[in-house]
């Protein structure tokens, strides 16, 4: 694990890319500032594993396009054997793409198309929008990431004992024992209707909720959560990304695809079911209208604003409906929101903590809930999956499936 801290001392910074232009422009538009330290170039992957060696640099400016060694598998191979932040350079991607996503499954703490900057900025601007990106992942703690062992179970629960199951038609209780049950289906023993135990053929009652929000950075932390959980888990988790709907369609898209459960935009009439993951975009005011034992959701869409409220919105909503049967969980982000969903859900007797701060790009979100409700904030992304899947598991117990 990499953790940098900074007083007088300037940023260390190391340039790869292939276009000697595109180093020229950075390194005249960074060089007139005494607090960043350009300490190497590199054109392709290969060199830059050299001089990372060399100068030790504590933020990476890496392009995704290059001859020789490619920015993605250079990427990999940094952050196996020496873990640093590190922004992702492309002219041909954006982001919210499925390559954005890739960059920072894979390690890297932010992502910049170089259409973003360099079309239809001046060079104050320009330079001004890099700088704050450098210091953001100066700033990061990053650790070891093994792309072959992402997404191989290790987030997955050992196989409950005991399920309780009901009937759809008739709604008689049933406790499964997975010791002796070796079908897929069992019969209901009141009114004689197939009872389906196959995860994906079940619906699942949602009977207690994790409310994650983020803003900014916090698609990266939650590449690192999301997939290591599974719909075993119980329950549900609610997540509220505040960024452009574009975006946050074309992440659950890409989410979806590398996740072992149903990973879903969240919209007006959509019924929860336990063991899903629903995705928010924070423009959406939100209420959860419970009937029948399932709850419905009911939205309308707001106007985006600097002080959106989407997580404490949701937060409150969810709060509100299922009482001590909610967590708050709080990722990066340097919007102002949260804290007011966060205090409904410590008062309904529910769970909070967040992300540790230097986990997170932007650290307002984290560091405001952190000073007020003095909530836990020394958790990594490994920790918070092992806190969502305790707290969901003590539930299983209470799990009703139809």
């Amino acid at each position: 694990m990499t953790q940098h801290n900074y007083s007088d001392s300037p940023v260390k910074l190391l340039i790869v890319d292939d276009s000697w232009v595109l180093r020229r422009v950075l390194r005249e538009t960074l060089s007139q500032r005494n607090d960043i330290e350009i300490v190497g170039e590199a054109a392709n992957g290969i060199e830059a594993l050299s001089v990372i060696l060399q100068v030790d640099p504590d933020v990476i400016l890496l392009d995704v396009e290059m001859p020789i060694m490619d920015g993605m598998t250079t990427l990999q191979h940094l952050m196996i054997h020496t873990p640093t932040p590190t922004i992702m350079l492309s002219s041909l991607s954006k982001k919210g793409s499925a390559r954005c996503f890739d960059a920072l499954k894979y390690g890297a703490v932010d992502f910049i198309s170089k259409n973003c900057f360099f079309k239809g900025m001046d060079m104050a601007d320009q330079g001004q929008f890099v700088v704050e990106k450098i210091f953001a992942a100066a700033h990061t703690t990053v650790h070891s990431i093994d792309p072959m062992q992402q997404g191989s179970g290790s987030g997955a629960l050992t196989k409950i004992a005991v399920k309780v199951v009901f009937c759809e038609d008739c709604g008689t209780r049933h406790i499964i024992h997975n010791s002796v049950q070796t079908g897929t289906s069992v019969k209901c023993n009141n009114c004689g209707d197939d009872i389906s135990l196959v995860a994906d053929k079940r619906f699942r009652r949602v009977n207690f909720v994790t409310v994650i929000g983020c803003g900014e950075g916090g698609y990266a932390n939650l590449l690192k959560i999301i997939p290591e959980l599974n719909p075993e888990i119980g329950g549900a988790l609610l997540v509220v990304i505040l960024d452009e709907v574009e975006h946050v369609e074309s992440f659950v898209k890409y989410l979806d695809a590398i996740c072992d459960f149903k990973v879903s935009l969240a919209q007006d009439g959509l019924t929860l079911e336990g063991g899903g993951c629903y995705i928010f975009s924070g423009i959406e005011h939100v209420e959860l209208s419970p009937y029948s034992g399932n709850y419905t959701l009911q939205m309308e869409v707001t106007p985006m604003s600097g002080n959106s409220g989407g997580i404490d919105n949701l937060m409150i909503a969810a709060s509100r409906t299922l009482k001590n049967r909610v967590a708050g969980l709080l990722l990066s982000g340097a919007e102002d929101d949260g804290s007011k969903g966060m205090e409904e859900i410590l008062k309904n007797n529910g769970t909070c903590w967040i992300l540790n701060p230097d986990h997170c790009l932007q650290k307002a979100i984290t560091s405001r809930a952190f000073i007020k409700y003095n909530l836990p904030g020394d958790l990594d992304e490994n920790a918070v999956v092992t806190r969502i899947r305790d707290l969901h598991s003590s539930y299983q117990e209470n799990v009703i499936t139809a």
